[in-house]
């Protein structure tokens, strides 16, 4: 340490920087000042232009009740809305002819592949190891092994390329993701067949 900042001095280059902060600050402050003097002004202006534009009738009352009523229907058609959102009928984009899915059913998915503007179906047979989102971004991911390789795939429920799903069985599991089948092959990776 120096003899200055012992002795509690400040040095030079610091109140310089002290100095450089407090014109910033003025600065800022003056451009506030001006920005709410111009926001004030277009409030007057647009109080102006409603006093000219409204009719001088003794009437003025009772127009201005069915205009408060027509906002706040508006509002409520706003909040009726956004509860909709909420509802699965208010997408119509979600299908309704699929099959109630749980996990550990063995499924068929028809898939519809494009290929060089050739389309055809493609069968994808697994077990549903999980379920995931709600709604019209729901997805299932199916396992299936093949000639000793597993696969997964994820499919978008509510896809147009999903032509059909049809269950084959439903599996007894006490999970709602059974990725624990990722780490088991062969007999130990079946699952009990509902009855």
């Amino acid at each position: 340490m120096t003899d200055d900042k012992k002795d509690g001095g400040i040095t030079e280059p610091v109140e310089e920087k002290k100095a450089d902060i407090k014109e910033k600050v003025e600065e800022k402050s003056a451009d506030q000042k001006i920005e709410a003097k111009e926001t004030e002004k277009q409030e007057e202006v647009k109080k102006e232009v409603k006093k000219e534009t409204e009719p001088k009738a003794e009437g003025n009352v009772k127009e201005a009740a069915p205009e408060e009523e027509k906002k706040e229907e508006e509002k409520i058609e706003k909040k009726k809305n956004r509860m909709d959102i909420g509802n699965l009928n208010y997408y119509p984009e979600i299908r309704t002819d699929l099959p109630e899915i749980k996990p550990g059913d063995v499924l068929k998915m028809f898939y519809r592949v494009v290929e060089g503007g050739k389309e055809r179906i493609q069968v994808f047979e697994g077990t549903v190891i999980a379920i995931k989102n709600s709604g019209i971004a729901k997805t299932i991911t199916v396992r299936k092994t093949s000639f000793g390789i597993s696969i997964e795939r994820i499919f978008p429920l509510n896809s147009k390329l999903v032509q059909k799903i049809e269950v084959i069985k439903h599996s007894r599991v006490r999970r709602a993701k059974l990725y624990y089948l990722r780490k088991l092959k062969g007999k130990a990776a079946r699952l009990k067949e509902l009855r």
